[in-house]
């Protein structure tokens, strides 16, 4: 008696063949096209042209002193570009031209969802210049991010000339709402009094009570603009890098409840994210938070 398993299979077997057809042709192979990041020199209107020099470290005999520049032809993007802006174009001769002294290497970026949770903020240890930055001054490192993604200081993408300066920005901000602060809180407590032994803190408290509320509101305010700025930041890196919200978040809740409940744990985890730290180590006062020499993240 025959199986009527093995008779269904003999009967399929040749039904892959028949579903897939041949192609006539051999199909074409594909090649990736390696891209060459340019700085522009100047503002340059769309289709302008004009030369790049790239050094060379080819170490082939017949290269002499003179032919250790290499020299491009590109080709301004659809837009135009403006002075200082980076953008890529398709290198010309493609694979055959390049050198290894073009290879820049980059920090990858994690995507789809964050590179270490929320409260990692120890993560690097008790010394880390994230961790004293983060704890003593939210705004500097929100700012810090937002250079290292071209952002501006409400959290948008923008060219050079528009967010080159968000950190020097955001930067006098927080000093001079630190100064006036001190200021106000000198005049309040007294601290000009030269007679320490004859000061009433209660009589003068009430004298200067009206200083006393300017202070507060200005303290108040400076706590609320670290909080947006926070939110927005944190916001432009979860859709820059397809990080979701937690499920039962409703939209924008998740950035608004991390930069007000725990700012700090926040803004260091963002900062964790846009960074290789276990690579390059951490710089305090730097427009990036980084060393000058280290890559440009993905």
């Amino acid at each position: 008696m025959s199986d009527p398993s093995a008779t269904n299979r003999n009967e399929y077997s040749h039904l892959d063949q028949s579903l897939i057809d041949t192609p006539d042709v051999a199909l074409p192979s594909t090649k990736a096209t390696p891209m060459m990041e340019v700085i522009a020199p100047a503002n340059l209107p769309e289709g302008y042209t004009f030369q790049v020099e790239v050094p060379s470290s080819s170490n082939n005999a017949t290269d002499t002193e003179n032919n250790s520049i290499r020299t491009f032809t590109v080709t301004v993007p659809k837009g135009g570009i403006e002075e200082g802006q980076s953008f890529s174009v398709p290198l010309p001769g493609g694979s055959d031209a390049l050198d290894d002294s073009m290879i820049r290497p980059r920090v990858s970026i994690p995507v789809g969802h964050w590179r270490d949770g929320v409260l990692d903020i120890c993560k690097y240890g008790p010394f880390h210049p994230l961790l004293w930055n983060s704890f003593c001054c939210v705004p500097i490192v929100t700012a810090q991010v937002a250079s290292r993604l071209r952002l501006d200081w409400c959290g948008r993408p923008g060219q050079v000339s528009e967010t080159a300066g968000t950190f020097q920005f955001i930067l006098y901000a927080v000093t001079f709402s630190w100064v006036i602060d001190r200021i106000l809180a000198m005049i309040i407590f007294g601290t000009f009094i030269e007679d320490a032994e004859r000061y009433d803190y209660y009589a003068r408290l009430d004298e200067y009570i009206w200083l006393y509320y300017v202070k507060n509101f200005l303290s108040l305010m400076y706590y609320v603009c670290s909080v947006i700025f926070l939110c927005k930041i944190r916001k432009s890196v979860r859709e820059k890098y397809a990080i979701p919200e937690h499920k039962n978040c409703p939209s924008g809740v998740e950035d608004f409840c991390c930069a007000a409940a725990c700012s700090c744990c926040a803004v260091a985890q963002l900062a964790r994210h846009t960074a290789d730290y276990d690579t390059y180590r951490g710089v305090c006062c730097s427009e990036t938070g980084l060393p000058s020499h280290v890559p440009a993240i993905v």
